[in-house]
């Protein structure tokens, strides 16, 4: 009866979301809340354990989005972020291809560190106009723009301390050396597919995109000292180089220093105006996903009440998934289940299979994270409901579904040879 129950609670609310009738940040909690009903949890459990505890769970994720946020508007404000793309785009000569390339190969590392509606709208409005001045058809700059920012974001720290809760880690405990290790893997495997589909694209294109084309007139910019260009890797350096030996380091310490950094090699004397402006838009920027990350909370702590586990366990423990071809089939050609906040979204409804998954044991815990990331490609950049995919799409002129037409059999190709890797490595 439970079990039924709460597929129907999926069902409605998935459709709801399909339609577009119900946003994800209302969704999520909404869910909570019935799923505790339906395992009937008092009252006042519902508002304690469910609403308000669940609602800090992910307290680590969401802290880590806003001091993320917080360093993206540093670099915007300080001019690193649009000097770093005009290098890239003075680097590549006149030679559209290169150039758009070099573009693609920044907005990669951009997104490593930054993330947020702000930042694709601040980096996206400063490469999409070179590319396209330089006869780079619109709907493939736009392709190639999300495509860049989707394997930058990989290895982008707020997916790190999602991974950290996921496998449900202590404090003091290090991440898996294996979780960047795929991580790498999974990024390897999209940069092949990018360049591919990118040469590809390019020739279907005709001339006009590989002949030589002048630069657009550059304007005037501020000066930004060469180390400050160093920014966006600062983060990333300092987690991983004290993983390497063994030490933990938050990312949220990490992106504090990254914004030090950033406005002690530019403006030091505006430092504190600086750090200010941006925390304040970096909580404006970083509030969406926050506020996803509070019903997250609470469909995790729903989900994980006795009465629910019992019902679905036997249902998820039945399928075969001892079997490594059945793990990669079922979830590299189900990933498309990803879009629209669908069953296999870790950002929607997911979150609940996923987190029973964990629970059960039914896969080794990297073994399901693996698939967990591989999932996230299609979801993070063929899914037509992101927020990014609609603004790129509004900015270059092109319906948003044509994003997930021209993504969705690559980056699923890429998802299965991910979950392929993963089989051999941690079964």
């Amino acid at each position: 009866m439970i079990a039924l129950g709460l597929l129907l609670i999926f069902l409605v609310f998935a459709t709801l979301m399909f339609m577009r009738k119900l946003p994800a940040l209302l969704a999520l909690p909404a869910m909570a809340v019935l799923i505790a009903l339906l395992a009937q949890l008092p009252t006042t459990e519902i508002l304690n354990h469910i609403v308000a505890q669940g609602a800090v769970k992910l307290t680590a994720v969401y802290v880590s989005v806003f001091a993320g946020a917080m360093m993206g508007r540093v670099m915007m404000q300080t001019g690193i972020a649009e000097e770093i793309i005009k290098r890239a785009a003075e680097f590549g000569g006149e030679k559209p291809l290169v150039v758009s390339f070099g573009l693609m190969f920044v907005t990669m590392i951009l997104f490593s560190t930054l993330q947020g509606l702000g930042a694709i709208i601040t980096v996206g409005s400063l490469v999409l106009p070179i590319m396209m001045s330089l006869g780079v058809p619109r709907k493939l700059a736009g392709t190639m723009f999300l495509l860049a920012f989707g394997t930058g974001f990989i290895f982008n720290p707020i997916l790190f301390t999602l991974y950290r809760q996921l496998l449900q880690l202590k404090d003091d405990e290090a991440l898996p050396p294996q979780v960047s290790t795929f991580a790498l893997i999974l990024l390897g495997l999209m940069v092949v597919m990018v360049i591919a589909y990118s040469v590809i694209s390019a020739k279907r294109s005709g001339e006009l995109l590989l002949m030589k084309s002048p630069l657009p007139s550059p304007t005037p910019k501020q000066k930004v000292p060469l180390i400050a260009l160093l920014t966006p890797v600062v983060p990333l350096v300092l987690f991983f180089g004290f993983s390497y030996f063994g030490l933990k380091l938050d990312f949220i310490a990490a992106f504090i220093i990254g914004s030090l950094f950033a406005v002690l090699t530019t403006h030091p004397r505006h430092a504190a105006k600086v750090l200010t402006a941006s925390a304040i838009k970096g909580i404006e920027d970083g509030a969406p996903a926050a506020i996803l990350m509070m019903g997250i909370g609470m469909l995790l702590n729903a989900l994980n009440l006795e009465p629910i586990k019992t019902a679905l366990q036997p249902l998820i423990v039945s399928l075969p998934f001892e079997s490594p071809l059945f793990y990669v089939a079922f979830f590299g050609l189900l990933s498309p289940l990803a879009l629209y906040r669908g069953p296999l979204n870790v950002f929607g409804i997911g979150i609940g299979l996923f987190t029973i998954m964990f629970g059960t044991g039914v896969l080794p815990a990297m073994a399901l994270l693996a698939a967990i990331m591989c999932v996230m490609q299609v979801q993070n950049i063929c899914d037509p409901t992101n927020t990014h995919n609609v603004w790129i799409a509004n900015f270059v002129g092109v319906r948003v579904e044509d994003f997930t037409k021209e993504t969705l059999v690559p980056i699923v190709a890429v998802c299965i040879a991910g979950l392929a890797i993963a089989a051999v490595l941690f079964f």
